[in-house]
């Protein structure tokens, strides 16, 4: 499977910004620069600090909380500084969003369809 991107909105205190996340199967959460979570203001969680296997080893980070929409569903979620947009494949997963591997796109899981499977 090549590069898999998803269009995503996030809302900052004063500002609203667009990025093409790359989807990272490997990943739990989102991800953006710190230069946009300061740009954004997004707000720190109070002794939110994520300890995370990266490619560099593990390391803790500050989490932040971040509102948006993907693909037209709105969201909450934890945010962590990355080196480029990033979204979790569980991210999407709990959203009901899976990526189509012929063509390369994020896809929303049909209502009467059950998955991922260990949702009951």
């Amino acid at each position: 499977m090549g590069r898999v991107f998803a269009t995503a909105t996030i809302l900052g205190s004063d500002d609203r910004r667009s990025y093409e996340f790359l989807v990272d199967t490997g990943a739990t959460h989102v991800g953006l620069p710190q230069e946009e979570i300061d740009e954004l203001r997004l707000v720190e969680i109070p002794n939110g600090a994520m300890l995370l296997q990266t490619a560099n080893g593990v390391v803790w980070q500050k989490t932040y909380w971040a509102i948006g929409e993907i693909e037209g569903q709105g969201f909450v979620a934890t945010v962590t500084p990355a080196p480029i947009p990033l979204v979790g494949y569980e991210f999407l997963e709990n959203r009901r969003f899976r990526v189509n591997p012929v063509t390369e796109r994020l896809e929303r899981v049909p209502d009467d369809e059950f998955a991922p499977p260990y949702q009951l």
